[in-house]
């Protein structure tokens, strides 16, 4: 089998910073899937991006297809002799060239003939436009004269199998062996030789490190070189580093330095200032206070680094300024101030202003504090200014700062610390695996937001549809369970929205009646536990199980659940699955026989085993389950599976007399409500055979 090394590359102008990894990696999965579904064996893929050019190089590719089999069935044998006949001009033979099969719903026609493999080359040119067509690109752009469409203007392409190029045309351009190296030096056209030389070439010739991961290790190794000089660390932030790697061909770090006057400002709005606007990396001492440094990665290492450094120090003063002057315009008026003027922010249509929106989270958080044993008081303060900082001029400058800044403005009015923190902590979680809020008073609000969020928008029957979601009101649920469940509050979902919906009730006409937001919003929470478990290796099956005996509270869930996916890993747990999927069988098919078991009736050992060791569970399961205590009970419920496997042995549940028949039913159907207590055992029982 012959094989060369495969070469693309496709030169544009500037691609978007921010999605061009997503890009490159998209146009390797998209041309592996199809080199695959082409039967096309191939060795190491290694993608490459810079700001100029998405590029891949597949090594050992077969340059020709493998001879395959193709078969078509056709008709059935006793079809009509058109039927047949047309099938065979289709395939272009005749009726006897075809062959009959023999399937499980009858004799059919079939075809078979062999396809011979086409030349790779043949193959490629269609294989990179739909990998092109694949990426991921929100808006696409035309360019001059062309009607041709993608993320930026295309410049030229290589299209290379082995060292020969390979015919075909892109975006309105020939197939060519040149690119281009490095804009600051000089674009120079390089002619590459062979997909093995490209990278170097690229190097030595361009001046370009066209391998991204390579660019971003370069990037990180020179941040922290150039913070050791000044004895201090580099703060790195993974987003940020994606992206100014995506910016550069060849990377190099400078140091600059500001004023330590700035150092007076909230470090937040520093860092905000130097990281969102001029893609700056700040620098800490070894206690983490922000110093008064910046490393800026530039295209080009120039033989004067200085002029870069001051360049660069001249664009930062007036950033930082400005954030000055904002932190101490906004000083001059207090949070309570600003909390009025969002009478004139809408919130949403119906539900009224962002103002009315405080004053029902303020009662809200207030009713959950006290729920778990909090400072109400306190709860109802935070909840009343939590949202006032988005009136702040810095915060308008800077929205990723909202919270924060009211953090640092309720601190220099003598605000409570859990008042003021709250302000910031009650947007956590932000993200998924973000930090919870880490006090009772910041919990309160956090809750209180996101719960009138959520019955807001559902008693007005806005939820979200399919992929829309402009509310976040998914990302808002699963902000609940996961305060609830991990910071292990007690409390009741179904009596936190009845509470929400009484306050909007009061300000607002909500449509839809309390039950039915109740019943739709708590099935919208808990769906989302589903992900929240798988990404925690719990079986959907577990969930299932556990969801069809819920009640209104997440953390008893949580402990439900994890009791459950952790017994099915046991040994007896098959056992039991298996007998409890019988008992339901049973059940199923007759009637659940007497109200009342009666114990005089029972006859046969075995059952009379069953029956006390059911009894002694009866005893005691009230309490496990009242205190949580789920892991022992579905220990008590294994050991029933010893017993009850030797009632089925030796006893004859549909006895003959119906008085006898009914008892024992009776029997197992008590035994059902005690499987059922924790989670359905059935649905666990169905997995499990």
């Amino acid at each position: 089998m012959d094989k060369a090394d495969f070469l693309f590359e496709l030169g544009t102008e500037e691609l978007p910073s921010k999605s061009l990894l997503q890009l490159m990696k998209r146009l390797q999965e998209s041309l592996c899937q199809q080199l695959t579904e082409k039967n096309l064996a191939y060795g190491a893929v290694q993608p490459y991006a810079t700001p100029r050019r998405l590029a891949l190089i597949i090594s050992d590719l077969q340059t020709v297809q493998s001879d395959c089999l193709e078969s078509r069935r056709g008709p059935k044998t006793n079809a009509t002799e058109q039927a047949i006949a047309g099938f065979a001009r289709s395939c272009q033979v005749t009726v006897t060239q075809l062959q009959i099969i023999d399937t499980n719903k009858g004799h059919y026609y079939q075809f078979k003939k062999r396809v011979e493999g086409q030349p790779t080359a043949n193959l490629l040119p269609q294989m990179i436009e739909k990998a092109l067509a694949d990426l991921p690109i929100a808006k696409r752009m035309r360019w001059g004269s062309s009607r041709e469409e993608f993320v930026r203007p295309v410049q030229w392409f290589i299209l290379m199998l082995g060292e020969q190029l390979i015919e075909s045309r892109l975006f309105g351009l020939n197939n060519d062996n040149t690119s281009f190296g490095h804009r600051a030096y000089g674009g120079k056209n390089i002619i590459i030789n062979s997909p093995s030389t490209y990278v170097e070439q690229l190097r030595n010739e361009g001046f370009v490190v066209v391998d991204f991961f390579e660019r971003k290790q370069i990037i990180e190794q020179q941040l922290h070189e150039q913070a050791i000089q000044v004895n201090a660390e580099a703060v790195i932030d993974a987003a940020l580093l994606d992206e100014v790697t995506g910016l550069v061909e060849w990377p190099v770090c400078f140091r600059g330095r500001f004023d330590k006057s700035f150092l007076s400002i909230p470090s937040e709005a520093l860092v905000s200032s130097m990281k969102v606007h001029q893609k700056y990396f700040h620098l800490v001492d070894h206690q983490g206070t922000i110093l008064p440094y910046f490393i800026t990665v530039s295209n080009v290492g120039p033989n004067n680094p200085n002029h870069i450094i001051a360049g660069n120090e001249r664009v930062i003063r007036p950033r930082l300024a400005d954030a000055a002057f904002f932190y101490e315009s906004d000083k001059k008026h207090n949070l309570a101030s600003r909390n009025n003027a969002l009478s004139t922010v809408i919130f949403q249509e119906q539900l009224g202003s962002v103002l009315v929106k405080t004053e029902r989270i303020a009662m809200l958080a207030q009713n959950i504090a006290e729920r778990v044993g909090s400072d109400g008081a306190k709860a109802a303060r935070a909840g009343h200014l939590c949202k006032a900082d988005l009136n702040s001029d810095m915060v308008l400058e800077f929205s990723e700062l909202q919270g924060i800044m009211g953090h640092h403005y309720a601190l220099s009015e003598g605000e409570d610390p859990l008042v003021s923190a709250a302000l910031e902590q009650h947007y956590w979680p932000r993200f998924s695996g973000d930090q919870l809020p880490q006090n009772p008073t910041a919990t309160a609000v956090a809750l209180a937001d996101r719960l009138d969020t959520l019955v807001g928008l559902f008693g007005i029957g806005k939820p979200p549809t399919g992929t829309k979601d402009p509310f976040a009101l998914r990302r808002a649920s699963i902000g609940v369970i996961r305060i609830i469940i991990e910071l292990e509050l007690e409390l009741d979902l179904q009596a936190l929205i009845q509470l929400s919906y009484n306050l909007h009730a009061k300000q607002n006409v909500l449509p839809l009646t309390l039950k039915q937001v109740s019943d739709q919003l708590l099935t919208f929470i808990f769906e989302r536990l589903r992900s929240y478990y798988e990404d925690q290796d719990i079986s959907v099956e577990a969930y299932l199980a556990v969801l069809a005996q819920r009640n209104n509270s997440a953390l008893d869930f949580d402990r439900r659940i994890k009791a459950v996916s952790d017994f099915m890993k046991q040994p007896e747990a098959a056992d039991l699955a298996a007998t409890t999927k019988r008992v339901s069988s049973i059940l199923c098919k007759n009637a659940t026989g007497q109200e009342q078991l009666q114990l005089a009736k029972l006859q046969e050992p075995s059952e009379i085993k069953l029956a006390e060791a059911l009894t002694d569970l009866q005893n005691k399961s009230q309490s496990w389950v009242v205190n949580g205590k789920y892991s022992e009970m579905l220990q008590a419920l294994a050991n029933l599976a010893e017993p009850l496997q030797q009632f089925f042995t030796s006893t004859m549940v549909m006895d003959e007399d119906t008085s006898i028949r009914d008892n024992r039913l009776a029997l197992l159907t008590s035994l059902q409500q005690q499987l059922s207590l924790i989670a359905d055992m059935s649905l666990l029982a169905v997995v499990q055979q």
